[in-house]
């Protein structure tokens, strides 16, 4: 039998005030504090809950675990690629959820790939678990220097003792797993993870209502920023150090055409603080775009953050000007596009920046540098306004009307697939024929890249 004295458990905490508590809460304490993830692990059952209709069943609120999710944040943390994820998911875990595989619901080994990647960061971390506890009590006191301070304290040995996770139970799998990883090489590793803790909340016997409406407001209420809104801090996060991967280089060049350089200057959309202008294109799109011909670039000996900047925002530059509906934004008496005006729309640049392999074939074909000349602009402006032709896009001597774009299908579901396919079949041969759009499409993109690929290797 373990001794009394060492199974209780006293932790210094912080215990914030806040005006906000509705009346019959006021009473209702709770703390922040740092807990050791290994024996948050043995606190908490780690019997994630599968939805059940019987009510008299729940007695948490936790989903059921997406494993590839809890190995996602491990790798994160770790910084490293999981090889075996699969075998050391079931070493490390098989002793909490194991022995609850026949339950409904359950998945025991999880069916998760061997090898898990990662996302890069100079400082993995997370934001705070939320946690309720029953069979804990705050105990404040006095240090003496006119300041408060506080001990969470418990039976850890206690049978009416209930940590429910919240909130995190992801984070908290996911950090325990990367521990268990790291301790392979440094046995004696340890990690305190931030949590919010809620005492008596909801009381033991009774369903977690105000449990389920923390998660509610913290996952469905609060919403996830928009993805254009921090696309413009990644390359603030690393000031005086290169890219690491080509995400992050199409960052920098995404941001220096946004700011610095081409048509887009101050016209490519943040939409979470109303920046640039409406119809076209957003950040977090356009560097998406960039990133998938960035090898592309590479391998035909456009390299260098300025070098690649300036080459697509000539590109884009010429695309414009071919269209006949350039609108200069420095000319114009208000920052609104023409209503019909469809060229700048994420799904046409996006589409125009696909093409930069068959532009580098065309500036070959004509034997033009592709550094920014009278010559390039000249070349490519006219290959556009050819494209435009064949592809049936044009009236009046323009680019076809916004209304008119869409009765041709390139907007709503699948359109910018067939309008990317458009501009690939015209950009060789006669007039595109529609019924053989895709097709034509095809053949043009094989013949590019296998002509493209050959003068690589020579």
């Amino acid at each position: 039998m373990s001794n009394k004295k060492d199974s209780i458990q006293r932790l210094s905490v912080i215990v914030p005030e806040s005006p906000f508590s509705p009346d019959e809460l006021r009473g209702k304490k709770q703390c922040l504090c740092a807990l050791d993830v290994e024996k948050l692990i043995e606190w908490w059952p780690g019997t994630a809950h599968s939805p059940h209709r019987n009510p008299e069943k729940v007695r948490n609120i936790q989903r059921s675990l997406d494993w590839k999710r809890v190995a996602q944040i491990a790798a994160y943390l770790l910084q490293e690629e999981i090889v075996d994820t699969d075998e050391k998911i079931n070493k490390y875990f098989t002793s909490i959820y194991e022995p609850k595989k026949y339950e409904k619901g359950r998945e025991w080994p999880p069916n998760v790939k061997k090898v898990t990647g990662f996302e890069r960061s100079e400082y993995p971390i997370f934001s705070n678990i939320l946690v309720h506890v029953n069979g804990a009590k705050i105990v404040e006191f006095e240090t003496g220097k006119d300041e408060k301070a506080a001990h969470l304290i418990f039976d850890e040995d206690d049978k009416n003792l209930n940590f429910y996770v919240i909130d995190g139970q992801h984070r908290i799998n996911g950090a325990f797993f990367a521990l268990k990883i790291l301790q392979e090489i440094r046995e004696k590793a340890k990690w305190e993870i931030p949590v919010q803790i809620f005492v008596d909340l909801d009381l033991r016997e009774q369903p977690p209502k105000r449990q389920a409406q923390i998660f509610i407001d913290v996952n469905f209420y609060q919403k996830k920023v928009d993805r254009s809104l921090v696309a413009d801090l990644f390359p603030t996060t690393r000031v005086g150090r290169d890219p690491l991967d080509d995400t992050e280089r199409a960052q920098d060049v995404g941001r220096k055409l946004m700011l610095e350089v081409g048509p887009l200057v101050g016209m490519i959309q943040i939409p979470g603080i109303k920046y640039g202008v409406k119809d076209v294109v957003t950040l977090a799109t356009l560097n998406n775009a960039i990133e998938d011909v960035l090898l592309c670039l590479h391998d035909n000996g456009i390299d260098g953050l300025e070098a690649q900047t300036q080459f697509i925002a000539q590109c884009l530059g010429c695309w414009l000007e071919a269209t006949g509906r350039f609108e200069d934004p420095k000319k114009k008496e208000t920052s609104l596009l023409d209503s019909e005006n469809v060229v700048y729309q994420g799904r046409v640049l996006v589409s125009v920046i696909a093409l930069i392999p068959a532009i580098i074939w065309e500036l070959r074909e004509k034997r033009v540098p592709v550094q920014n000349s009278e010559k390039f602009k000249e070349i490519l402006t006219d290959w556009f306004r050819k494209i435009i032709v064949r592809a049936k896009l044009e009236e009046k001597g323009k680019f076809i009307t916004k209304s008119r774009f869409k009765q041709k299908g390139y907007l709503g579901s699948g359109g910018i697939g067939r309008f990317r396919d458009t501009l690939w079949a015209a950009i060789r041969g006669p007039e595109v024929k529609t019924e053989t759009i895709s097709e034509q499409a095809e053949k043009n993109r094989k013949l590019i890249l296998t002509a493209l690929l050959k003068e690589y290797k020579e």
